[in-house]
Formats: C-alpha cells, structure tokens, sequence
C-alpha cells in the first residue's frame, strides 16, 4: 500500500472512531497493521498503531488504546526500531494519555523499557524516558517507583530526587533533626554508581527546596597541603555526613573514608541498606573490597573450592565558629 493509501485509511479509521464504533475499529487497526507487517511494512504499520492509541486514548477507550500502544511496541522490539527522538515521542505522547488506573499502563512501561534496552545505548533503558517516568510517580506521588527511574535518569532527575526526598521525608512526618536520611540515602545511591556530579546534584536540589536548622559556618581540611573548604554545619547529622562524603570521594584517601565512615556510624547503622551502600562505595571509589556477608557463605564456600590461591595516612579536621574543632580522625 502506498503512503497515500496508508493515510486514506488512516483517515477512514479515524473517522470510525469519531462515529463512536470503537470496537470494530480497534480490531481493524490490528488487522491492517498485522498485514503491514507481514508486508515488512513496519513504518506504516508503525504510524497505524500509534494514531489508532492516541484516537482511542482520547476518546476514553484506554484499554483498546493500551493494545494497540502494546502491538507498536511489539513492532519496535520485532523490526528493531532504533531508539531515537521519533521512537521515544511517539512513546511518551500515548504514556502521557494513560489514565493512572489504566491496566495496560504497567505493561506499555515495562515494555518500553526493554525495547530500549535492547535498541538503545543504555543497559538499564533510556535516562529522556525514565526522567518522563519517574517525573510522573514523582507527581502523582509514588516516591518509591519514582526514585527507581530518576536515579538512572538525567540532571533534571537528579534535581528532582532532591526534591522527592525532601517532599517524602514531610510525607513520614519526619522530625526536622533526620529529614537528611532521606537525601543521604540518595546521596550514597548515586556514589554507589560513581556519579558524583548526579549526587551533588541532588544534594543542592534539596538544601534549595527547604531551609534546614544550621549550627554555623565550618571549615574542613581534607588534606595538609590543601586550602580548607569552607561549609555549612547543620543540626541534621545526615547532612554533615552527606556533604562531608561528597567531598571525601573526590580525593585519593581510603582511610578517610573508612574514618568517616567509622564515625558516623551511629547515625546510619540501624537503618536498612546504608552499610551495603557504603561498601560498594569503598568498592569504587578505592578499591577496599566488599566483605563478605554471612548470607553468601555457600557461594563463597564454593567459589574457594574451585578456585585457585588468593593473590601516608591524612587527616581532616572540621572546625565551624559555633563549636570546637571536630577531628575527624
């Protein structure tokens, strides 16, 4: 069929659509893209099932218009549609049309990530798409499917995950004292991927949205030989040991990291993830391997079996004009 035959019955479908005959219309949409298809036609049947979605979609027929959004998907992954700015629109214009509680959505998002997994240039999916999605949980306030996207996403994400930490912190009617728990843990998720530009990102993202209880200006020596950096000293434990770790992964010092980490270890030891965050941090960053944990026995018990034989300290001193100098070693 030609493009003039393709949007003569693009028009046709449309029409039917207006008239209010959804269902027959739904399923000739799938019958002229399957034959599409078979034709090696995937473009035209590709324009078919996105226009078929996105006239079914607004006219309140969002399962019949989830299907057709599932079958172009069907046909990017089939005819290996690159992922490019064409794809990804056609992609995000039928997402933002799903009603929240539409079934079908968890699927077409689901699916659009794996297209772009295997199509795209990025092993997790495409950061434009998962800063759409996640920026969607964000609004519609699921904070936790939210952060999972935003943290493989943009700079924009990035900003915004400060924003949800503070907004999910008011949320747990969180005491002002610990509301940096929150920005702390994904401060340590981006390091644990060695993204120090996305962690101070989101840092700065979340001092800028609410002013926190300060105790004074301070300064901190992360070397002898270095200028002192000046900081903000706050009532929040976590947010002395957020920026005092952004700082400490930008230089070569391995037992400054294992010194903070040491003291600090009241504020995070009791809560859930923080320790193993903070290993693979010292994983990356230098090179201190994980240790092993007691639920790994078997495996290491295994691996040991089959395998052959194993193969100037610093120091940082915190000082502010409200309090005596804090050592931290």
């Amino acid at each position: 069929m030609s493009l003039k035959g393709t949007e003569k019955t693009l028009q046709k479908l449309k029409d039917s659509v207006e008239s209010g005959n959804y269902y027959e219309t739904h399923q000739m949409y799938r019958t002229v893209a399957r034959r599409y298809n078979k034709q090696q036609k995937h473009q035209h049947a590709i324009q078919l099932l996105h226009d078929g979605a996105v006239s079914l979609m607004k006219h309140g027929q969002s399962a019949s218009g989830s299907d057709l959004s599932n079958y172009m998907l069907e046909t990017y992954t089939t005819f290996s549609v690159p992922v490019d700015a064409t794809s990804l629109d056609r992609v995000v214009e039928i997402l933002s049309l799903y009603p929240r509680n539409e079934p079908g959505r968890k699927q077409f998002i689901n699916n659009a990530f794996s297209w772009t997994q295997k199509h795209g240039q990025y092993p997790e999916g495409d950061p434009e798409l998962h800063d759409y999605v996640g920026t969607m949980f964000f609004y519609e306030g699921h904070y936790n499917r939210a952060e999972e996207h935003l943290l493989v996403g943009t700079d924009h994400s990035a900003e915004l995950l400060g924003k949800l930490a503070l907004a999910w912190a008011l949320q747990e009617k969180t005491p002002s004292k610990e509301k940096g728990k929150f920005i702390a843990r994904t401060v340590l998720q981006y390091l644990a991927m060695k993204s120090i530009h996305h962690a101070s990102l989101a840092f700065n993202s979340f001092l800028a949205s609410e002013s926190q209880p300060q105790y004074g200006r301070g300064q901190v020596m992360m070397a002898l030989a270095e200028a002192p950096t000046e900081l903000v000293i706050y009532t929040d434990h976590w947010l002395n040991f957020s920026q005092l770790m952004l700082l400490t992964v930008q230089r070569d010092a391995s037992d400054l990291f294992v010194q903070l980490r040491k003291n600090y270890e009241s504020v995070y030891r009791e809560h859930k993830g923080f320790d193993e965050l903070l290993d693979d941090i010292a994983n990356v960053f230098f090179n201190i391997p994980k240790p092993r944990r007691q639920g790994n026995m078997l495996q290491d018990m295994l691996s040991s079996l089959f395998a052959g034989p194993s193969t100037t300290p610093q120091r940082a001193t915190l000082t502010h004009s409200n309090s005596p100098t804090l050592e931290l070693d």
